[in-house]
């Protein structure tokens, strides 16, 4: 009875590591057609997440980071073209202090030319 036993639970055993194999290799004969290879755990996590870790961390997928650099050298040159007009407008601002600096010194010596 015993030998009975010991046999039905190596054959039960034989049957489990069988079945494994070949469930094993139908999985990986079914990710080899779907991506010609056979992906690792990580690329499969990757492909099942991807959307989710891009969404989640507020990052760019490919096509978006391609779609914002190409209006990279436009933005780049609006904002040097502003930088220009902010350069020009400091330079002005700068003369027009210089006058007023030397209008207020003009004032201050006849203010104590005056006061003698």
């Amino acid at each position: 009875m015993e030998g009975v036993l010991a046999g039905l639970f190596v054959l039960l055993l034989v049957l489990v590591v069988v079945y494994i194999y070949f469930r094993q290799r139908a999985r990986n004969q079914a990710l080899e057609g779907m991506y010609g290879h056979v992906p690792t755990h990580v690329e499969l996590y990757f492909k099942e997440y991807f959307e989710d870790i891009i969404g989640n961390w507020d990052l760019m997928d490919r096509d978006k980071a391609v779609e914002w650099s190409r209006g990279m050298d436009e933005r780049l040159d609006n904002v040097t073209s502003q930088m220009e007009s902010i350069k020009k407008g400091r330079i002005r601002i700068d003369r027009e202090l210089d006058g007023i600096d030397a209008r207020v010194e003009e004032m201050e010596k006849r203010w104590r030319s005056q006061g003698r």
